[in-house]
């Protein structure tokens, strides 16, 4: 995807996000000098800028390996960002390029991968190329690349049975994950420190072959929800959006939905915009609904209609004794356990 401007020139649309607001608005006005290249959104969190990769078309985006001021998180964001938005080209800020540091920025996604004493002219170019599906490194980072993935094979459980591999305390981390909670919370819970509670998460992330909390969530939830606003229909975050970018209007009201909550998610631009497309989605099957009914109306007697209606009475008023009876205190309700 290539953006147009207002003068009808193309570019290529990107993201910052470095360690340092001063750092990301250097390198923000470096790429704006370049006509091919505009920067759409900045952010200095990880937070700010998945909202941002959620809110603007984005072809390319540029964030530091240390984002939020932790070694290797930028990697990790990298991955989540790419599950929600696969056509994403990433390319990450490098302070060192030690092998090991290398070949994690690769695994998480990235086409690109740029030394901070680089040239900014030379990043410019590397945006470019990456844009173009092209592998951005220099040598000495492709030859440690290639050596370290020579060195270390890798066996992955790739699907939900690799599930039987975990121990009782990976599983234990994995609830706490799934119940929102950082690694720094989840280590206060379990009684142990932020730095075992990651390696448990790598390790999990290996036997499971997933890449990211987010992977790990749908491979291991299968009710997972937006949010607090989820209707419980098995719909998480990644798969309503999507929906919502491929027509869907059902999709498109449950994520503007999940923006308009104040549920530490809103934003009520995103939820306005996804308000409008659900509305202008949806407008052609509104009109084929009337068309139809117009069409077989003509060819129904008073007393068909007046069946037909009645029928739909009865079904609404079925349908709320049922939602009723669904959102019962569970004391109200039976129920049965198997055995297994």
């Amino acid at each position: 995807m290539t953006s147009k401007g207002q003068a009808g020139l193309e570019f290529v649309s990107i993201v910052v996000a470095d360690s340092t607001r001063i750092h990301t608005q250097l390198l923000a006005e470096a790429m704006n000098k370049d006509q091919g290249l505009q920067v759409v959104a900045t952010a200095l969190t990880s937070a700010d800028l998945v909202a941002a990769v959620l809110r603007v078309p984005i072809d390319v985006v540029v964030l530091s390996h240390n984002l939020d001021n932790q070694p290797g998180h930028g990697t990790q964001v990298l991955r989540e960002m790419r599950t929600l938005r696969p056509q994403i080209k990433g390319v990450i800020l490098l302070d060192s390029s030690e092998p090991e540091i290398v070949l994690d920025c690769f695994r998480a996604g990235a086409r690109g991968i740029f030394s901070k004493q680089e040239r900014l002219e030379t990043l410019c170019k590397c945006i470019r190329a990456v844009h173009e599906g092209q592998i951005w490194a220099r040598s000495i980072e492709l030859d440690h690349a290639l050596e370290a993935l020579a060195n270390s094979p890798r066996v992955h459980a790739t699907n939900h049975k690799g599930i039987e591999l975990l121990s009782a305390r990976e599983r234990e981390v994995i609830q706490n994950v799934a119940g929102g909670m950082t690694n720094r919370e989840i280590a206060k819970a379990l009684h142990l420190s932020p730095h075992t509670i990651k390696n448990y998460l790598f390790r999990i992330f290996d036997k499971l072959g997933v890449s990211s909390r987010t992977e790990l969530l749908y491979l291991t939830m299968n009710n997972s929800q937006i949010g607090d606003s989820g209707n419980g229909d098995g719909h998480g975050l990644v798969d309503t959006i999507r929906a919502a970018e491929s027509g869907e209007p059902a999709a498109q009201l449950r994520l503007a939905d999940y923006y308009n909550a104040n549920n530490g998610s809103q934003d009520l631009v995103a939820a306005y915009m996804w308000y409008l497309l659900a509305s202008k989605t949806a407008a052609p099957l509104f009109a084929r609904i009337e068309e139809g009914k117009s069409n077989i109306r003509h060819s129904m007697s008073p007393q068909q209609i007046e069946e037909a209606e009645a029928r739909v009475a009865e079904w609404l008023k079925n349908s709320k004794k049922q939602s009723a009876f669904e959102t019962a205190p569970h004391s109200h309700k039976k129920m049965h356990v198997g055995a297994d």
